[in-house]
C-alpha cells in the first residue's frame, strides 16, 4: 500500500471537518423529480405542491373563512351571482352556434368507448359538433329564481358541470384550426348568450400552436381540427374560499374535460388531454397574465387517424 503524504492526510481531515460526509440533494445541481422524491426527508428545499395541499385545508374554527363565505349570502353578492358572465360583445366578433346535435350513443357506451386519441386524419370538424361539445361542457342547462332579503328575486343559471359556490372560474376557449364555418383563430364561449366571441386571428392560433412542446410528437398537432383551452380565473373562486378555491378550479376543469371527451366519443371524434405546453408562451398568445388568469388545461380534437 502506497504511503500517504502526512500533509495531504492532514489537509483531508481538515476538509472533512466542514464538508458533507456523503452526497445529498444539496450537492446536486440538476435535480430530477425522481431525485426529489427519493429525498423527501430533506427539509431544505421548497415543496410547492405539498404547501398548496396544506394551505388549502379546511378548518371548522377558521373564522376568516366563515366570514368570507357569509359575504356571498347577502343581497349584493346574490344579485352579482345572478348576472355572472352576462356580457355584451362587439357584433362583428360574435359567432352564433348551430343548434346542438343529438349524441347518437348512450352514456354508458360513451364511457366504455372513451380513449385518448393522439393521431388525427387532418379532416375538418364541423362547428355543430364542437358547439355541442362546448354546450355539454359549460352551457346553461337550467334556471331558478331566488328570493332576496330586501324583496324581489334574482335569477340563477345552472350549467352542465358543477362549480364551487356557483362561481364558474373556468372559461372555455376554442382554437379553431380546421373548422369550415369559422375563420382560423381563437374564440371564447359566452355561456349566457350561448355564442362564441372571436378573441384572436390566425396569427394568434399559430402562436398558440407553437407554444406546445410535445415530446416525440406523440400528438399530431398539425392534423388536429381544434384545441379547447380551459382558462382559469382563480380569484373568482378564491375571493370566497381562499386557497381552497383553487381546488374548486381544478375540480371544474376535470368536469368540463370529461363532458367534452364523452360527447366527442359519442360523435366518433378523437380527443386527448394535453399539458405539454409552455405556460408563458400559451398565456402570452391569449393575452393572459399567467397568474390572475391562465391556461389551466387543453384538449385536442380531431378525427381519429
Amino acid at each position: 500500500m502506497e504511503h500517504t503524504d502526512p500533509q495531504l492526510a492532514e489537509a483531508s481531515a481538515g476538509v472533512s471537518a466542514y464538508r458533507l460526509l456523503s452526497p445529498d440533494l444539496r450537492t446536486v445541481g440538476l435535480r430530477t423529480h425522481q431525485a426529489r422524491y427519493d429525498n423527501l426527508g430533506e427539509a431544505r428545499f421548497p415543496r410547492p405542491a405539498e404547501d398548496f395541499i396544506v394551505a388549502s385545508r379546511f378548518a371548522p374554527w377558521d373564522r376568516e373563512a366563515q366570514l368570507s363565505g357569509a359575504d356571498y349570502f347577502g343581497d349584493v353578492m346574490a344579485t352579482a351571482l345572478s348576472v355572472i358572465d352576462h356580457e355584451s360583445a362587439p357584433e362583428a366578433d360574435v359567432v352564433e352556434l348551430p343548434a346542438p346535435l343529438e349524441v347518437p350513443i348512450a352514456l354508458d357506451e360513451a364511457v366504455a368507448r372513451r380513449r385518448s386519441v393522439r393521431r388525427y386524419t387532418g379532416d375538418p370538424v364541423a362547428l355543430a359538433e364542437l358547439g355541442t361539445m362546448i354546450r355539454f361542457a359549460g352551457g346553461i342547462t337550467g334556471e331558478a329564481d331566488g328570493e332576496l332579503m330586501r324583496g324581489g328575486t334574482a335569477t340563477y343559471r345552472f350549467r352542465a358541470v358543477p362549480s364551487g359556490g356557483g362561481l364558474y372560474p373556468v372559461e372555455i376557449h376554442l382554437a379553431a384550426l380546421d373548422v369550415p364555418e369559422l375563420p382560423v383563430g381563437v374564440y371564447r364561449y359566452s355561456p349566457v348568450e350561448d355564442v362564441l366571441v372571436r378573441t384572436g386571428d390566425r396569427a394568434t392560433a399559430d402562436r398558440l400552436r407553437d407554444s406546445f412542446a410535445i415530446p416525440g410528437g406523440i400528438i399530431s398537432v398539425e392534423s388536429a381540427a381544434a384545441v379547447v383551452l380551459l382558462v382559469a380565473r382563480p380569484w373568482r373562486s378564491m375571493r370566497k374560499y381562499g386557497p381552497r378555491g383553487m381546488r374548486f378550479v381544478l375540480h371544474e376543469c376535470g368536469g368540463i374535460a370529461q363532458n367534452m371527451h364523452l360527447t366527442a366519443t359519442g360523435f366518433g371524434l378523437g380527443t386527448t388531454d394535453c399539458s405539454s405546453y409552455v405556460d408563458d408562451l400559451t398565456n402570452e398568445a391569449l393575452g393572459l397574465d399567467g397568474v390572475l388568469s391562465f391556461v389551466a388545461h387543453t384538449i385536442f380534437v380531431g378525427w381519429p387517424g
